[in-house]
C-alpha cells in the first residue's frame, strides 16, 4: 500500500507539474501573440509614416516656389457623402488660415473653410458650394469651375471648341487660389445655351489623399 500511495503521490505531482507547466506554455503563447499584433500595428504606422514623408517630400520637391509660404498637413478624417471635407492635423498654430488653397500630389483638392488651435478643415472642390477661376490650357477664355457631384466649367463663349483631356489651370482671379495650379483634365463639351459648359475629371482623388501643402490664402502669401 505504502509503494502505491507513493505512485499515486508522484504521479499527481507530475501531473500537477505538466498542468503548470502548459499554463506557462499558453501565457507565453498569448504573450507572443499579443507582442507580434502590437509589432504589426507598429509596423503599419511606421510605413504610413514612411509614405506620409515620401508624399511629403514630393510635394516640397513639385512646388520649390510655394514652399516658403506652404504648411505640409496630414489627413485625420474625411467626410465625403455628407459635407465634402476633410480634416487636417495642422491649424492655426502652425500657420494655417482660413481660404488658405489645399494642394496635394495630383492637383489643388480645395481651400480651407475652418480653422482650430491645431486643426483645419477643408472644403473640397466636390462640394456644391466650391468655385473657381480657371482657364482651360490653349483657350484664350477664363471660366469658372464650379464644384458639386460634377465638377464642371462654365462661363465660356457658345460653341467654344474644348479639346478632350486639356489641363485646366487655376487663374487666381477669385483671389483664393494661385494662378497656374492644376485642377484636372477636360471632359467632352456641350452648349448649353449661353455658355460652352465643359465636365472637368479633378486631378487630385479626395478619399485617397493623405498628405497635403496647405498655402497661404492669396491675398496674404504674397512676400
Amino acid at each position: 500500500m505504502l509503494i502505491l500511495g507513493n505512485a499515486v503521490g508522484t504521479t499527481w505531482q507530475i501531473f500537477r507539474s505538466g498542468q503548470r507547466s502548459l499554463r506557462s506554455t499558453l501565457d507565453e503563447l498569448r504573450r507572443l501573440r499579443v507582442e507580434r499584433a502590437e509589432l504589426r500595428r507598429a509596423n503599419q504606422l511606421l510605413s504610413a509614416e514612411v509614405t506620409a514623408l515620401r508624399q511629403g517630400s514630393r510635394l516640397l520637391a513639385a512646388y520649390p516656389s510655394l514652399a516658403d509660404h506652404a504648411v505640409l498637413a496630414r489627413v485625420i478624417a474625411r467626410d465625403l457623402p455628407r459635407t465634402q471635407t476633410l480634416r487636417l492635423d495642422r491649424g492655426s498654430r502652425d500657420g494655417i488660415q482660413i481660404d488658405g488653397p489645399v494642394l496635394a500630389e495630383g492637383g489643388l483638392v480645395g481651400r480651407v473653410d475652418r480653422v482650430l488651435d491645431h486643426s483645419c478643415r477643408v472644403q473640397l472642390l466636390t462640394h456644391p458650394a466650391a468655385a473657381a477661376a480657371a482657364a482651360v490650357a490653349g483657350v484664350h477664355q477664363e471660366a469658372l469651375l464650379m464644384g458639386g457631384d460634377k465638377p464642371h466649367l462654365t462661363g465660356l463663349s457658345p460653341y467654344t471648341q474644348v479639346p478632350l483631356d486639356t489641363p485646366v489651370l487655376s487663374t487666381g482671379s477669385e483671389g483664393i487660389y494661385p494662378p497656374g495650379l492644376f485642377f484636372g483634365t477636360t471632359l467632352e463639351a456641350r452648349n448649353d445655351g449661353l455658355f460652352t459648359v465643359v465636365p472637368v475629371r479633378l486631378a487630385a482623388n479626395a478619399a485617397e489623399v493623405t498628405v497635403v501643402l496647405v498655402l497661404a490664402p492669396a491675398a496674404r502669401g504674397a512676400p
